[in-house]
């Protein structure tokens, strides 16, 4: 019999079955410890203020004239001469149409639209309420369902 183990020893079959337990829990071990790394940063990042994960992210004491890109929710139609002072800044504006009514929106697209008309700038649209103004001279590729290519 003890020859028996010594060969099962020597082959390696000889405790496999406790070298597999113990490697199932170092492997338990590992993916539990991953995702407590996985919460952990979750937990760190959105602690943060997202100003700061972005370096480039305008801040009220910087010069808007810095920024190429301008993301924009307007909450009523009053907002559309500063979004028109970006257009004709020639900057790139993405505006976010959600807060508004239907009214106000279409408003807002049909005063935008004579701004842009001015500075030869074109829509992009996104989504139903997301647009964005893209001004003359700036090359820009949108992928559509159909492989369509505008712009």
């Amino acid at each position: 019999m003890e020859l028996f183990k010594n060969f099962k020893q020597v082959l390696g079959f000889e405790g496999t079955e406790e070298m597999n337990e113990t490697e199932d829990k170092i492997m338990v071990e590992m993916e539990e410890e991953t995702i407590e790394e996985k919460e952990e940063e979750k937990l760190s990042i959105s602690s943060l203020p997202r100003a700061n994960l972005e370096s480039n992210v305008y801040n009220s004491d910087e010069n808007i004239s810095d920024y190429q890109t301008i993301f924009v929710n307007p909450t009523s139609f009053e907002e559309c001469k500063k979004i028109a002072n970006y257009i004709n800044k020639e900057k790139i504006v993405t505006v976010n149409l959600e807060n508004l009514t239907n009214e106000s929106a279409q408003r807002l697209l049909d005063f935008l639209s004579g701004a842009m008309e001015v500075k030869k700038a074109r829509f992009i649209t996104v989504s139903k309420k997301v647009y964005v103004s893209v001004p003359d001279g700036i090359k820009s590729y949108v992928e559509h369902e159909n492989n369509e290519i505008f712009g």
